[in-house]
């Protein structure tokens, strides 16, 4: 336990949190039973499905993705979940696949591809593959059987990272990753290998791609997005099974689509229904601030006030005071509950302080400004 005078086992509140904090979502009952529904029903089908997570600024996006990414590593382990943002300088889809093999384990494509390569399925594949992108068939060979400098010119090839002719010859790779459809086609052969890997010892894989900040599309020159949404499409009629694509954006949601969310892609979205994260309720909040601190208490630690170290209506001070500057959202609440804590966490521990009071609370916010930047 880090904080034995606080009866909590780490810092509840932070505002970039760590892997710890991935494993619950606090308050938003109904997003939880959304996203376990959500993956539970591709668990049980091998078609491939775009979906959109629209949330408010600083509603909890990120942090409901980062929860996904746990569940599948967790409960759905035939998922295959790759978390990345929208660079926030993009020229190319190319950009968008440095990020999608820079998240992946490479191990996990080299696993998938002896699988499929040493099945009685060889040939067919093998053939496929050689004659669409010999350079992606020659890497993928080096990947498991080459030596340990080739394994890597894979590796950083790959990832758009190795371009150098003379190297790249090593490997018996005639040129670098540079064009969209390069990317487009490394990108989806890779996805397909994994799914067809996964079919020859009987777990159909899926790839749960998960792109947050896409609203970032908005400021790419016009070719850059249209490539992109044109990329996101061909994936899908490159990959009908396999793949999940989740694009998640901040801004307040409304009846229409985002213009830079092309015809194509909408059309594949059709009717899924889109997660949406708009700010708390005061009884929201309330209930937000008392998860995390049951999420971090020391099972152990004896005291009758489930709050400590606040008291409950040092809470509904504090959240009073987050309306009264902003929307209750949980970036939000994360800050102004942070800054009360930190200034009592050593009062406490030298038993100066008992609990969190509200006067106490209101002293140390009405000297701090809050700012809020939406992206």
């Amino acid at each position: 336990m880090k904080y034995p005078h606080l009866g909590l086992l780490d810092w509840p509140f932070r505002v970039v949190p760590d892997e710890s904090f991935y494993s619950f979502i606090a308050d938003r009952e109904q997003l939880v039973a959304d996203i376990r529904s959500l993956l539970r029903n591709l668990s049980r089908r091998s078609a491939s499905s775009m979906h959109l997570m629209w949330a408010w600024f600083g509603a909890g996006k990120t942090h409901t993705l980062r929860h996904m990414e746990h569940l599948c590593r967790s409960e759905f382990p035939t998922f295959v979940p790759v978390y990345m943002e929208f660079p926030k300088s993009v020229r190319s889809f190319v950009d968008l696949h440095k990020e999608f093999i820079a998240r992946i384990d490479v191990d996990t494509i080299n696993n998938a591809y002896l699988e499929v390569f040493t099945s009685p399925q060889r040939s067919k594949t093998e053939r496929e593959l050689f004659f669409e992108f010999t350079d992606l068939a020659n890497a993928l060979k080096l990947l498991y059987m080459g030596t340990p400098e080739q394994q890597s010119i894979v590796v950083r090839w790959l990832r758009s990272e190795c371009r150098e002719a003379q190297t790249l010859r090593l490997a018996n790779i005639t040129r670098p990753i540079r064009t969209a459809d390069d990317a487009l086609k490394a990108l989806s052969w890779s996805i397909r290998l994994m799914n067809l890997g996964g079919a020859v010892t009987g777990e159909e894989v899926r790839v749960l791609w998960m792109i947050d900040e896409f609203q970032r599309i908005a400021q790419c020159p016009k070719g850059a997005r249209d490539e992109i949404n044109s990329c996101l499409n061909s994936l899908f009629n490159r990959c009908p099974n396999s793949i999940s694509v989740i694009l998640s954006f901040s801004g307040k949601p409304e009846k229409k689509l985002p213009a830079w969310v092309s015809s194509e892609i909408a059309d594949r979205i059709g009717i899924e229904k889109v997660m949406l994260l708009p700010p708390l309720t005061s009884t929201d909040a309330y209930k937000f601030v008392r998860d995390v601190l049951h999420h971090f208490r020391d099972p152990y630690f004896e005291t009758s006030n489930s709050l400590f170290p606040f008291s409950e209506n040092t809470i509904e001070v504090i959240v009073d005071e987050i309306t009264r500057r902003t929307e209750l959202k949980p970036r939000a609440i994360m800050h102004f509950f942070n800054a009360v804590l930190e200034e009592a966490d050593t009062l406490i521990e030298k038993g100066e302080l008992g609990e969190i009071n509200e006067s106490f609370a209101k002293q140390v916010l009405k000297d701090r400004v809050y700012l809020e930047q939406e992206d």
